[in-house]
């Protein structure tokens, strides 16, 4: 016999179901059910349903509580359908534009917040993303949710964007650079130039960057994808100078090339080191000295960007 708690109502009321055998028919043995619902006192209801008609009020149970129409638009289980209700019911789901088109996947498979908001802005800028993607060793992938053989996984980016030329792993840190242990970054960067050698970009940003500058982050994946456009003001000052750059560490001159930055030295050491966006110190367009405000992802001062 299993108990089990009555779902709604003002007054919360403990219901047994029993499994028992049918004896409609003798030549087969089939399976009925006992459903017991306390009404007061000794009172109680009891009522024998088949395994249809058990079906048949398990589903008008999930009309009621609104489960079904969640099931039928994500395809996904009364389990999962449960804990969608319960997060899109909360105050601040509740004016979300992304209300039952995202909320699989913001809900189920999403494993933070920041994961959540990277996502609906993701959703929102129209760049189409999957989610846990599962990336092998040897190179060949899975998908979320799927099974997975822990020893025969490489890494599972919280987020994979392809173009048409690039494979783009995103991730969420939820620790910056600096609060990183030695552990985290040298499992990092392992795991950074394992994926670059299978041809994979990869993009991590920290809780203060997608909290704080969700824009930028937006922005800097476009531009990473190449369908960021620039703006009608700057348009003109970016065709202007396509032959000669700054290197934004050394302050050599090389090529202009918005997507290499750095001398060929110190992109090796760059990458060496994990591709982590450190300050760097030249404009990569005008070639001036900055502090603090120039990085690989960001080459240009204010006044050239």
């Amino acid at each position: 016999m299993t108990t089990g708690q009555w779902p709604a109502g003002e007054k919360k009321m403990k219901i047994q179901v029993e499994a028992i055998e049918s004896n409609k028919n003798s030549d087969f043995k089939s399976i009925d059910y006992k459903i017991c619902l306390p009404l007061s006192g000794d009172t109680q209801v009891v009522k024998i349903l088949s395994e249809n008609e058990m079906k048949e009020l398990l589903d008008d149970i999930s009309i009621v509580l609104g489960y079904k129409s969640i099931m039928e638009k994500f395809n996904c289980t009364i389990e999962d359908a449960k804990d969608i209700k319960r997060e899109i019911d909360r105050s601040s789901c509740r004016d979300c534009d992304l209300r039952m088109k995202e909320c699989y996947r913001c809900c189920i498979v999403c494993e933070s917040p920041l994961e959540k908001d990277l996502l609906k802005a993701l959703v929102r800028n129209e760049i189409s993303v999957e989610l846990q993607m599962r990336i092998n060793k040897d190179g060949t992938i899975s998908h979320f949710p799927e099974e997975i053989e822990a020893s025969k996984i490489l890494t599972i980016p919280d987020f994979y964007v392809e173009t048409e030329n690039k494979k783009i792993c995103i991730y969420t840190d939820g620790h910056t650079y600096h609060e990183r242990t030695e552990y985290q970054a040298v499992r990092d960067r392992s795991i950074d130039r394992d994926l670059q050698n299978l041809g994979y970009i990869v993009l991590r940003y920290t809780s203060s960057e997608i909290r704080q500058k969700l824009e930028d982050v937006i922005h800097d994946i476009k531009k990473t994808m190449g369908i960021e456009k620039p703006n009608d003001d700057t348009e003109n000052k970016i065709d202007e100078v396509l032959d000669e750059g700054t290197c934004i560490r050394c302050g050599s001159k090389i090529p202009y090339n918005m997507n290499r930055p750095l001398c060929d030295d110190c992109y090796q050491t760059w990458v060496q080191f994990g591709n982590i966006d450190y300050t760097e110190r030249f404009c990569h367009k005008c070639g001036r000295e900055f502090d603090n405000s120039i990085s690989y992802r960001k080459p240009l001062c204010k006044n050239c960007s």
